[in-house]
């Protein structure tokens, strides 16, 4: 009955676990208009930036000792297997977990036709070039040949 207590302990533990890495980002409202809408406008400025995207060893540590008990205890039976499973993947999920790295981002700011100015990012691509036009639906920002 305790080792059934200590499987749903981790379970949850680790069910509650977010993610092993976290990124930040802005959210650009779309604008006011109803359905089938469209704004046309031109590419004016590009600037290129980096996300940092940055790991989470506590979240990494939590799920390597329940995968590593699990493993530890189909392996080496309950016990001293369990118990050596869940500290060896603690320790490889940290280490996994930790660290970071760049992400490439490019915000593409369009002026469209009534005067606005809205900026759009896209991460590891550019897909645009400044001066092209584009056009802005519910879909999003694509090529525009229509000028």
């Amino acid at each position: 009955m305790h080792h059934k207590l200590a499987f749903i302990t981790l379970a949850l533990a680790a069910s509650s676990v977010s993610a092993c890495a976290t990124t930040t980002g802005e959210r650009y409202p779309y604008p006011d208009a109803p359905g089938g809408w469209a704004m046309y406008g031109r590419v004016e400025a590009i600037q290129q930036s980096g996300e940092y995207v940055h790991g989470d060893p506590g979240g990494g540590a939590v799920a390597g000792a329940v995968i590593g008990g699990l493993i530890g205890t189909a392996l080496g039976g309950r016990g001293f297997g369990t118990f050596v499973g869940a500290a060896e993947g603690a320790a490889i999920g940290a280490h996994s977990s930790m660290g970071g790295y760049v992400v490439p981002a490019f915000h593409v700011h369009v002026r469209f036709d009534d005067g606005s100015l809205r900026t759009f990012v896209y991460r590891n691509q550019l897909p645009f070039r400044r001066g092209e036009p584009v056009v802005w639906t519910a879909q999003g920002l694509a090529h525009y040949d229509g000028y």
